[in-house]
């Protein structure tokens, strides 16, 4: 049950509160950075690195190092895509006060795709 609640419940309790948190945020709530760099993709960008990274570095020390490639990747990586792109389609859909982006969605994706990359390369490498 420790491992189920480290590794799962935790987890997604977590993701839910801070997609709430933010879906509840009016736009022009969020304060105004410099002009010329797309900081909102890089915010977009980076959180979903972090998820990303962290989901696979979990699974992977779940399985004892020896994850099946195929399960890892989908928990590292499609579930955070997959998981991007709903949230943009409730900010469109169900949150009045947010907007969607296909942009903030490729930058999720990318976000995944760069710390899967690395993950695989250096956990791979350790191995």
């Amino acid at each position: 049950m420790k491992i189920l609640l480290r590794y799962t419940l935790l987890p997604i309790l977590i993701s839910l509160l801070i997609f709430i948190g933010t879906c509840l945020i009016p736009s022009n709530s969020v304060p105004q950075m410099p002009e010329g760099i797309s900081w909102d993709k890089i915010v977009h960008f980076g959180m979903f690195f972090l998820l990303s990274a962290v989901s696979l570095y979990d699974y992977y020390k779940l399985h004892n190092k020896k994850p099946i490639f195929i399960r890892w990747m989908f928990w590292g990586l499609l579930i955070p895509v997959i998981y991007g792109g709903v949230i943009e389609l409730l900010q469109k859909y169900y949150f009045p006060t947010r907007s969607a982006e296909l942009g903030d969605w490729i930058a999720d994706i990318l976000g995944s795709l760069v710390a899967t990359v690395i993950a695989v390369i250096f956990l791979r490498r350790r191995v």
